[in-house]
């Protein structure tokens, strides 16, 4: 039922139209919240903490070395739940926060690229508690689908960010026609 090279294609391509995104909003707003409800940088956290629970931990289990990957507050700022603060000294740097998602991303291309295809069919290692299930898979394969359109929804929210901090909207036919790459 799962098709793991278009898996990891939609995973790949989602982040390039994800890090394009990004790259428009200077670092310098990725804490102002002109809506008063989210900023670029929890959402950037939040691919990132999603990547890791539904394409990791949800696949394969948690491992110890995640730790050098993603921080261990990382569930608590940017998981399911929780709420984005306007402080930025409550947040690891946009830096810091590109270096994680990158790592994550990187890892999880890795796994999903050495993973038997027979084990997408697999159910899903859920956590204890609240997480003890997920409402749209059971599968690992559908978890590791979840990952793009997940993905997309946030890009969104990123891209109405953008405009809301005063951007012009992206002409991607004319940009594409300039030279510029979307792959």
């Amino acid at each position: 039922m799962f098709d793991k090279e278009r898996i990891i294609y939609q995973l790949e391509r989602t982040r390039v139209f994800t890090l394009q995104m990004i790259e428009r909003i200077p670092q310098d707003r990725w804490f102002d919240m002109p809506m008063g409800i989210t900023h670029v940088a929890w959402n950037v956290g939040h691919i990132a903490v999603a990547q890791y629970f539904l394409g990791m931990v949800f696949v394969r289990g948690a491992r110890e070395e995640d730790a050098g990957m993603i921080a261990g507050n990382y569930a608590e700022l940017f998981g399911y739940g929780s709420v984005p603060q306007a402080d930025p000294a409550l947040y690891p740097s946009p830096e810091e926060l590109m270096q994680t998602l990158g790592a994550v991303h990187r890892q999880l291309l890795v796994e999903a690229g050495a993973m038997p295809a027979e084990e997408l069919e697999e159910p899903c290692l859920f956590l204890e508690g609240e997480f003890d299930h997920h409402p749209i898979f059971k599968q690992k394969g559908g978890a590791l689908e979840w990952i793009a359109f997940h993905e997309h929804v946030h890009v969104g929210t990123i891209g109405l960010l953008r405009r809301e901090l005063g951007s012009v909207p992206i002409d991607y036919f004319k940009e594409s026609r300039e030279g510029r790459v979307f792959v």
